[in-house]
């Protein structure tokens, strides 16, 4: 999520730490009361959707773009009084996992991630089997790992690695349609994609 900077950000970002944590703001038990974990939150039309969904849940977003934390904020700042079981952590998210407790989360969301299409960049993805093994620690036993995405490449290339690291049973969703489910609320992303006819994938990787 690459944003220009807004000159607003820092106000934004400084009136707002009851629902925004940048990493050094992070104690130690600071997030272990959440089970629902969003990783690449982008503007927090996605997080403020889950919070209003699931009211019953306490919602964790994890955003690495310091603009596109600031925008976040100032979209969810308005809501914050009425919706309280949300926050937003400005950091990378492998610098996030060891504040996070085991099998503490029911479901953990990954939304239009970059596909880092280029063999040299293939790592960083969000679906890349290192990380798998994280997940798989931070869900519940039965917690699913819900992973949306329009590229074709990623979305068949995270099948293989879901199929390979043996830890999760999949299902996948292709076209898929958040109106037609109670599950997952639509993104940003999804409604500008539709809109052009681009089709959403949808793997849903269930713990064993």
């Amino acid at each position: 999520m690459r944003l220009r900077h807004r000159p607003w950000s820092a106000k934004v970002v400084s009136e707002n730490t009851d629902i925004g944590l940048r990493l050094e703001d992070i104690k130690e038990d600071s997030l272990k009361h959440f089970d629902r974990l969003e990783v690449g939150s982008g503007l927090g039309g996605f997080l403020l959707a889950c919070a209003e969904r699931f009211p019953e849940s306490h919602i964790l977003g994890v955003e690495v773009a310091y603009n596109a934390f600031a925008s976040a904020l100032k979209k969810l700042s308005p809501a914050k009084e009425k919706q309280k079981n949300f926050l937003l952590v400005n950091a990378p998210f492998e610098k996030v996992i060891p504040y996070l407790p085991g099998e503490c989360f029911k479901a953990i969301y990954i939304n239009f991630p970059d596909p880092w299409p280029k063999k040299r960049q293939q790592h960083r993805r969000l679906s890349a089997i290192p990380l798998q093994h994280e997940y798989y620690r931070l869900l519940e036993k039965g917690g699913k790992l819900y992973f949306r995405t329009d590229n074709v490449g990623l979305f068949e290339d995270s099948i293989a690695y879901f199929k390979e690291c043996g830890l999760f049973d999949i299902e996948t969703i292709s076209p898929f349609f958040s109106e037609k489910v109670d599950f997952l609320p639509p993104t940003e992303y999804e409604t500008k994609f539709r809109k052009k006819g681009v089709d959403i994938n949808l793997i849903i990787a269930t713990k064993r």
